[in-house]
């Protein structure tokens, strides 16, 4: 509340500031944060002359004589666009936001500090070498010079706060990435949603909920592309029935939902084709990652030229990184490109442990009492101590009971993030500068988490793929479930790099993952059961193989496909019911009308799409009560549609209860038509799908109103659906608003860098006045594209600012 009525007081002030100085003074207030893009500065820490050459779209490239210069200025350009997002980011991942925001994040905090990011990466960044920590320091020292000569005119959101930025310190880069690696891992939630199923229903019927992956695939690397074969096969294990409380996973999943992080629908495109499907002769990559829809971007686009480039200033290199980060995290450079989606593999367990009674901070590992490590941390609200925490961690890794409500045994987290020393930013770095396919798999062997697939391509026409990433080796068990943590399943070790799946110059000609299965259950190691639904990879490679050759346009239409294969399978079955009054048969004109693609125009998939959610309910609301359902639906979103296309052609499961499916299919027609007519009106023509499937790109400080007005775009309506490859997410069972966007596109030409493309979601800035804070918004929605910038010659015919910073 406090901290509601410094924003009011402030709103007010600006209004008042409005009134009596005038609109342009006003104005001034809010901008006067947005940088200079144009003209000399003289910046402390520099050793020699560097230029910020911003494209059209504000998107600025950087071009130095040293590697040192080149960080320094790809901090400084990051803070001039994106500091107050770098400030939230970085507060994340040391758990500090109660010091900003007051009390209302303290539970973020308390989860944030007990699972121990911000420890994980303070031991990261001790244990680099000075090599690792110089491109660190340098962003840093560039980030911090913007800070000390702008301490009057910062942005917006840190006036309404009353807050000045610390310095940067690499650690907060490091931090970063482990907010990243936590985003983008799994599954120790998914372990939670099994022992409540199985504690509700009992195993077979998890097994029903939580079905492994079609055996028939598709796979990222299909048996025709590359045979992985071994004699002894993986399949999932047993699940044991472990007693762990009642977890209250809505609650779990809100705090980090809370963040932006983990949403629904968290995941990927990406393909590359070789120049033989190719209509320019090289091969195209195409990238989209999958991520929670937010105000700035959560990409920062921008290019890195050493100016000669040579061994010691090696980098030539544009894509996309995250503020706060140095280097390019997706992206090309002169020789090769890659782009990047999640995989989802297994590296978090849950381990039971058991307390010592006569001692509650010894934990059982054999037949002997470890003493935990307990680490003391204060959690300040607004600048004062407000409680101290006191994480236990066992070998496992931090007791995470305090932080999962309803649960009542010790359980600790270990996770590949937080057990292991990283080399992520040393991986980036090397992968910026590698020149060919065994570079880049070298730079990809220190990629430890997140686990991601690499797809990759070179302008000599090579293509291939890679899985990077520690995947533990278990002593037994398959990680779905929590286990004892007294010896019997530990990790003991992973799997070797040169047995990570990869292929390099497929027979098939293409390479394409949508978070799916990377390999058949023939492969010798386990890596996960939580693979992705198929249905984004399979049309994927429907629509690579649809053409014998494949242009940038063609590349264009795929990333903005919205065609739904699940909801086309349960149209057919709504065509067979008969339809009860005229609203209902007015509806089913629309059904019957429907080519299956899911434009913010149509109206047929709307009523689909509805049906399919009221169907959801009527199956599982019931027998799994209400809690444990709406858990089903967000930790187990990778599930629930193929379970229910698997019980459309069983009319017979008793999961249809003594209803019937054709009964329970008519209820949920009947229901999804009453409740559409009630929000939209009675004529089905209106209820066009992005009137309820919108996108707000909203700012963490844009739910107070009326600061929402300045600070945040949208809603707009907007294409695409859960299974589409214009992924367009949104949380079953709550509101048809978008909660994951194909949060970045890029498409490059390795035949002609220069006509590569790419959009980002809102725009360069994070300042709110700038004309490029949501430029790129409209760009977004309609799947059009910029220009990928790369050529200086081009670059200076179409600049808006050049920046000389000299020492």
């Amino acid at each position: 509340m406090r901290l509601l009525k410094r924003i009011l007081l402030i709103v007010l002030v600006i209004v008042v500031v409005l009134v009596v100085v005038g609109a342009g003074g006003g104005y001034w207030f809010v901008t006067k944060g947005l940088p200079q893009i144009s003209g000399t500065l003289r910046v402390a820490g520099l050793k020699s002359k560097v230029e910020i050459v911003r494209d059209p779209m504000g998107v600025p490239h950087i071009y130095a004589d040293n590697a040192d210069d080149l960080f320094f200025a790809q901090g400084y350009a990051q803070a001039q666009d994106r500091l107050w997002q770098m400030e939230y980011n970085r507060r994340i991942g040391h758990g500090t936001l109660s010091d900003m925001f007051g009390a209302a994040t303290i539970k973020q905090d308390r989860f944030l500090r007990t699972m121990g990011l911000g420890r994980a990466a303070r031991a990261d960044y001790a244990a680099m070498s000075a090599d690792e920590r110089r491109p660190l320091q340098m962003f840093a020292n560039g980030v911090n010079a913007f800070i000390a000569t702008h301490q009057d005119n910062l942005p917006i959101e840190f006036t309404i706060l009353g807050l000045k930025p610390a310095p940067w310190e690499p650690v907060d880069t490091v931090a970063w990435g482990k907010v990243m690696a936590f985003n983008l891992s799994s599954n120790y939630d998914g372990e939670l949603l099994r022992a409540n199923l199985v504690e509700k229903l009992g195993a077979a019927k998890v097994k029903e909920l939580t079905p492994p992956y079609p055996a028939e695939g598709p796979f990222i690397i299909s048996p025709d592309a590359k045979n992985y074969q071994a004699q002894n096969a993986n399949s999932q294990f047993p699940i044991p029935d472990y007693q762990l409380g009642n977890p209250n996973l809505g609650e779990i999943v809100g705090v980090y939902e809370s963040l932006g992080l983990r949403g629904d629908g968290v995941g990927s495109n990406n393909w590359v084709v070789d120049g033989t499907k190719s209509a320019t002769g090289k091969p195209i990559l195409a990238n989209d990652p999958h991520l929670g829809i937010q105000m700035p971007s959560i990409w920062y686009n921008m290019g890195l030229h050493c100016v000669p480039q040579n061994d010691a200033c090696p980098f030539n290199v544009a894509g996309f990184t995250f503020p706060g980060v140095p280097g390019i995290v997706i992206g090309h450079n002169d020789r090769i490109a890659w782009g990047v989606t999640n995989l989802p593999a297994d590296v978090q367990d849950l381990f039971i442990e058991e307390p010592n009674p006569q001692n509650p901070n010894q934990f059982k590992f054999g037949d002997k009492w470890e003493d935990a490590v307990i680490v003391e941390e204060p959690i300040k609200v607004k600048g004062v101590v407000s409680e101290t925490l006191k994480v236990q961690s066992t070998r496992h890794g931090p007791i995470m009971t305090p932080v999962l409500g309803g649960v009542t045994k010790p359980l600790a987290l270990q996770w590949t993030a937080l057990r292991d020393r990283s080399h992520l930013f040393e991986s980036v770095l090397k992968m910026d500068r590698a020149r060919n396919w065994d570079e880049f798999r070298a730079a990809l062997r220190l990629w430890d988490v997140p686990s991601q697939n690499f797809v990759y391509a070179d302008v000599d026409g090579n293509i291939g793929y890679q899985m990077p990433g520690n995947v533990p080796i278990r002593a037994q068990g398959d990680g779905t479930v929590p286990v004892p943590g007294t010896g019997a399943y530990e990790w003991k070790g992973y799997v070797p790099f040169d047995d990570l799946p990869f292929v390099y110059n497929p027979p098939t000609h293409f390479v394409a993952t949508a978070n799916n299965a990377v390999v058949p259950p023939t492969y010798k190691h386990w890596i996960t059961a939580d693979w992705a639904e198929p249905y984004r990879q399979q049309r994927i490679v429907d629509l690579l193989k649809a053409k014998d050759k494949l242009s940038v346009d063609d590349i264009k239409a795929m990333q903005g496909d919205v065609y739904a294969i699940p909801l086309v399978q349960l149209q057919k079955h709504i065509i067979a019911l008969t339809p009860e009054g005229f609203l209902q048969q007015r509806a089913m004109e629309q059904v019957k009308a429907w080519d299956g693609r899911l434009t913010a125009e149509n109206i047929g998939g709307t009523i689909v799409e509805v049906t399919y959610q009221r169907l959801l309910r009527n199956l599982f609301a019931s027998k799994l009560g209400a809690d444990l359902f709406a858990s089903y639906l967000s930790v187990g979103s990778y599930y629930h549609r193929r379970v229910v296309s698997t019980l459309l052609d069983q009319p017979n499961s008793e999961w249809w209860g003594e209803e019937g499916n054709a009964a329970v299919l008519k209820r949920s027609y009947a229901e999804a038509v009453d409740w559409l007519g009630s929000q939209f009106g009675d004529a089905p023509g209106d209820w066009r799908w992005g009137r309820l499937h919108t996108a707000t790109f909203g700012h963490p400080l844009g739910s107070v109103q009326p600061l929402n007005l300045l600070f945040n775009a949208g809603p707009i309506p907007a294409a695409g659906g859960a299974s589409t490859v214009d992924r367009a997410s949104f949380a079953s069972g709550q509101s048809y608003a978008l909660t994951t966007i194909s949060s970045m596109r890029m498409i490059v030409d390795l035949g002609n860098l220069g006509g590569s493309l790419l959009i980002n979601t809102t725009g360069q800035s994070g300042q709110p006045l700038s004309k490029h804070y949501n430029d790129m918004v409209p760009l977004w929605q309609n799947v059009q594209y910029m220009p990928f910038y790369f050529d200086r010659a081009v670059l200076d015919k179409a600049n808006e600012g050049v920046l000389v910073l000299m020492p």
